[in-house]
């Protein structure tokens, strides 16, 4: 019955405040999540720690060919969240040296203590970090570097008329993180961008890499696109999501 209703209540403010209220005070991630987008730390670009594991099998089985499952690698997961890509990630490499960032410090107590209680905490391959950039990150030190899901915010996704993305993340802010994340990229090694509002191929960066794979656009999962100018573009039925550095 409730579910029905939803539709027609959401337009009223007092039922958003009451709906707020109710996951504020019984959801302790949208709790931290609202915390974190209220502080506003530099280089905040998704606050959400949504996340599940083995969520882009895809993406994640065409690196793993790529580099090769037994190779002994060096990964990063940047915006890990609770560390469940970190965690996918295991599985697939298991003896690669993996290190999980990500801006919210209760994300990453989160996840050391998912480490503890899976009794992986003597494995000093897999590493959790907070921060917000790369900024500390040698260069040319990573084979692949993935970022999920981190350029968007959800504002701007459930927003069907949206025109710009300016009011909350601008393009000039995306190019500068991005390229820092390609500067820690080795030569030959990988770039994974996934349901990003901003397309890689429109950064200067992008002439050091070439696109080796794109993925369908969900349509459930759906994010709308923008341009260097912070407007929007036509919708897109795929996006490139992995790049390799020349």
């Amino acid at each position: 019955m409730l579910a029905r209703l939803k539709p027609a209540l959401r337009p009223f403010r007092l039922y958003r405040a009451a709906r707020f209220g109710w996951h504020f005070a019984t959801d302790p991630v949208f709790r931290r999540d609202h915390v974190l987008l209220w502080r506003r730390p530099k280089n905040l670009f998704q606050h959400r720690s949504i996340t599940l594991p083995d969520r882009y099998p895809v993406i994640f089985d065409f690196v793993q060919r790529q580099l090769g499952a037994s190779a002994d690698l060096r990964l990063l997961s940047f915006g890990c969240a609770m560390g469940d890509e970190v965690f996918s990630l295991r599985g697939l490499f298991p003896r690669a040296a993996i290190k999980g960032i990500d801006i919210n410090p209760a994300n990453i107590a989160a996840a050391r203590a998912r480490q503890r209680a899976a009794g992986a905490a003597s494995d000093s391959s897999i590493v959790f970090e907070c921060g917000g950039t790369v900024a500390a990150e040698p260069s040319a030190h990573y084979d692949a570097v993935f970022c999920m899901a981190v350029f968007v915010r959800w504002q701007i996704k459930t927003d069907p008329n949206v025109k710009t993305c300016a009011p909350h993340l601008r393009f000039a802010d995306y190019e500068a993180a991005v390229t820092d994340l390609a500067r820690t990229v080795r030569p030959g090694g990988l770039l994974v961008l996934r349901y990003s509002m901003f397309r890689f191929a429109d950064t200067a960066i992008a002439r050091e890499f070439r696109p080796v794979l794109s993925v369908p656009m969900l349509a459930t999962l759906f994010t709308p696109r923008f341009d260097r100018h912070d407007l929007r573009v036509p919708d897109e039925t795929s996006e490139q999501a992995v790049f390799q550095k020349n």
